[in-house]
């Protein structure tokens, strides 16, 4: 399964839209009450922007970075530029198959759902589940659009850019994310403002 999320250069594009979101949300989810050590999942890390918002906040806190193999020297780099980078490990490879590990504190899913397709969404939602510890945090950054399918222009672009460029993608509505996330096991399904085009939805196992 590959698509334009397969590439750095387009992974890369993410870090300073994205910064000012990681920071917020690094600001609303405390991790100092996990102990000396916080894992977190950064799931499709990209340039990493989301785990080094976090680790930069939390000095207790370890990022596993998963993504293509040709996508992680980005993460690599961009840790070690904002020097986080020695609390970081990476896993390389296609998101169905890896394994995650176990007992992460918080999993992060920066912006690609979009690009999985309902099924395997769904089953990364899963497989997400699996990888928290009881009492961890999923924290979602999509573009959102209503159950109507009205959204503003930039979502509603961004929706076709799916639909031209990868085999199954598109954009999807908080109610469809919600009833995944709870069809998994999550609860406390919510949203959370930041400084970006849609709120990032929480759920807690």
């Amino acid at each position: 399964h590959r698509d334009l999320h397969s590439f750095p250069t387009r992974r890369s594009s993410d870090l300073p839209i994205a910064y000012p979101a990681a920071k917020a949300l690094a600001s609303r989810i405390p991790l100092d009450s996990w102990g000396k050590e916080a894992k977190v999942l950064d799931v499709a890390a990209g340039s990493g922007v989301w785990g080094i918002a976090i680790a930069e906040a939390n000095q207790n806190v370890s990022v596993t970075a998963v993504d293509w193999p040709e996508v992680l020297p980005v993460t690599r780099q961009t840790a070690d530029t904002f020097s986080v980078g020695g609390r970081y490990q990476y896993i390389g490879g296609d998101l169905d198959q890896v394994e995650f590990g176990r007992d992460y504190a918080l999993a992060i899913l920066g912006n690609i759902l979009h690009s999985e397709g309902d099924l395997r969404s769904e089953r990364l939602l899963r497989k997400t589940y699996q990888s928290l510890a009881p009492g961890g945090t999923i924290a979602i950054a999509e573009f959102l659009i209503d159950g109507s399918r009205i959204a503003p222009l930039p979502a509603v672009l961004f929706n076709i850019n799916m639909l031209v460029n990868t085999e199954q993608g598109r954009v999807y509505s908080f109610a469809e994310i919600e009833r995944w996330l709870k069809g998994s096991g999550f609860s406390n399904v919510r949203l959370l403002e930041i400084p970006c085009s849609s709120p990032l939805i929480l759920a807690d196992k």
